[in-house]
Order: C-alpha cells, then structure tokens, then sequence
C-alpha cells in the first residue's frame, strides 16, 4: 500500500496528514517547503510513494481532531507510524505523556529521559516530529516560559497553547 495523503481543514489551518497502514505518520501545518521535506522523508523511510486518497485512519484522525479542536478531545487514540532515530521515538512517547493545558520546558523533558542537559537535543527531536497536535510537540517551551521553536510557527504554537488553556480550566501558560 502507498502512503495516502489527504488535506484536513481545521479551525487552526488546514493540516496535511498521511497514513500507512498501520498508522498516521504526517500531521503538519508547515510551509509548503517543509510538508515538501516530510514527504520526501516519509518516501524514503518506508520505501513508498505518497498519494492522495482516504483511508479509515484518515478519518479517525479528522474526527478525533473535530473533537480535540471542539474542546471535547484531549487524548488521541488514532495509531501512529512514526519512523525516527531511538532517540527521536523516546522524546516523542514522552511528548504524549504531556498532559492536555500542560506543558514542560526543554530541559525538564531531557531530565525525564535521564538526560540531564539535553534540553536541545529534546528540541532536535521536537523539531523532527511529523504528527503535530497528535505528539504534542507544542507543549514544550522554554525554561523561562516564552515559546520557541514551532515547525508550524510561534503564532500557531501560541493557538494551540490558548485552546488547550481554555479547555482544560487551567492557567499554566506564560504570555
């Protein structure tokens, strides 16, 4: 099976999403230059080419994001198939560990996996996650509170950070 790719409109921006048949393996709202990168990148990581097409994860995704940007989802359930480096798959399981309206700094997350220091190798990893919202890559943030560092953009991160504000009651985020 190909790799099947299809647009998803949320309230954010529309998001690119594509599927094995395992599992979502792209979730990005990027430049055209970066889905462009991933894309290739997922093509060479499972030896396959990228169609636009539907699939049932596709629409699990589409549905569990309605929800999440409804206010009414705080944990995605959808499969992934994320290819990556060890230490690529070790940040990005405990990303999902953050929960919803919390977030973490850099170096608290490096801490968390026994490597103390490794606030920027955390934000390597950060920076080559493929499944925005779904590996909540925008619940890390800098020690001092401000936002760096969003493969979708700051201001989007900031989105993400106030919906989840929103809907969790909670006022944990700096502005």
């Amino acid at each position: 099976m190909p790799l099947i790719s299809t647009t998803i409109e949320t309230p954010l921006c529309p998001m690119r999403a594509a599927t094995t048949e395992r599992g979502i393996c792209l979730l990005e709202m990027g430049s055209p230059e970066r889905r462009s990168r991933e894309t290739a990148e997922l093509e060479a990581a499972f030896s396959k080419r990228m169609i636009e097409g539907t699939h049932p994860l596709l629409d699990q995704l589409a549905g569990e994001l309605t929800a999440y940007f409804n206010g009414d989802l705080t944990a995605f359930t959808v499969p992934l198939d994320t290819p990556g480096t060890d230490w690529q798959l070790e940040v990005w399981s405990e990303l999902v560990k953050i929960p919803f309206g919390e977030t973490v700094s850099y170096g608290e997350l490096a801490a968390r996996l026994g490597n103390p220091g490794g606030s920027r190798a955390v934000g390597l990893a950060n920076g080559k996650n493929r499944v925005s919202v779904v590996i909540p890559c925008h619940r890390v943030i800098a020690s001092d509170g401000t936002l760096h560092g969003y493969g979708g953009g700051l201001s989007r991160k900031r989105w993400l950070l106030d919906h989840e504000q929103t809907h969790a009651g909670a006022g944990l985020f700096a502005h």
